[in-house]
């Protein structure tokens, strides 16, 4: 069983070099890719392991060919109560994972982002940690501790999930917090800089929605 799966959604993917590099470092790895997400394929060099979804965002023929390419494809009804994206991560869970990640899962829609954002939460509920990854940043949930390693310079911000998130300290950033509490309303946490490592994250009671740039100053949009 595959201890990472990697679920390409159907959204923007940009810079494939960021994803095949990140791909170079794992070596046991399954791939769910919503049916939007079949047209990032030629793009990464990879190839799915299970396709999921209403199909309506791929060709007959190119789905012939993924699945005659050893494929397994998953088919759902147009008319369904979840996203292609919730669907494939329901999938991913049940095969038990240590880690999984969202690929092309923000920018485009915002209503589609938001969606994924809140998937985080939906998968927490379940048991299982799930990451949405870009070249930009990752976005991830903490309930304890996150800590980051040789990040100096490099921008992450925190928001409350939940209605609010108390006992959260920040070490190692430019803006300490000291056992305070964050609402949700609330803009406090948003562009802090890791001065120090390693720098951590603490929270005793709520979650913590974290959005961690990977490099300094770069942004997308950001012209």
């Amino acid at each position: 069983m595959a201890k990472q799966i990697i679920i390409i959604s159907g959204g923007r993917l940009g810079e494939a070099a960021f994803y095949q590099k990140r791909l170079a470092g794992m070596l046991n790895f399954l791939v769910v890719c919503c049916d939007g997400g079949v047209r990032h394929l030629d793009k990464l060099n990879i190839k799915p392991d299970v396709i999921i979804g209403d199909m309506d965002s791929v060709s007959r023929v190119e789905l012939e060919k993924r699945e005659e390419a050893g494929a397994q494809i998953k088919r759902y009804p147009r008319e369904k109560d979840a996203s292609d994206t919730q669907l494939a991560l329901a999938y991913a869970l049940s095969l038990k994972p240590d880690a999984m990640e969202i690929w092309g899962a923000l920018g485009g829609r915002i209503d589609h982002a938001l969606a994924n954002v809140f998937l985080l939460d939906w998968a927490d509920k379940k048991g299982a940690t799930a990451k949405l990854i870009d070249e930009y940043c990752e976005v991830f949930l903490v309930k304890k501790e996150a800590v980051f390693h040789n990040a100096e310079g490099q921008t992450v911000s925190i928001f409350a999930l939940d209605e609010k998130a108390a006992g959260v300290s920040l070490s190692g950033f430019q803006y300490h917090l000291d056992n305070e509490t964050l609402a949700a309303d609330s803009s406090h946490g948003i562009s802090n800089f890791i001065i120090d490592s390693p720098a951590t994250i603490t929270v005793q009671a709520g979650k913590l929605l974290v959005i961690h740039y990977w490099q300094q100053d770069i942004f997308p949009e950001a012209d």
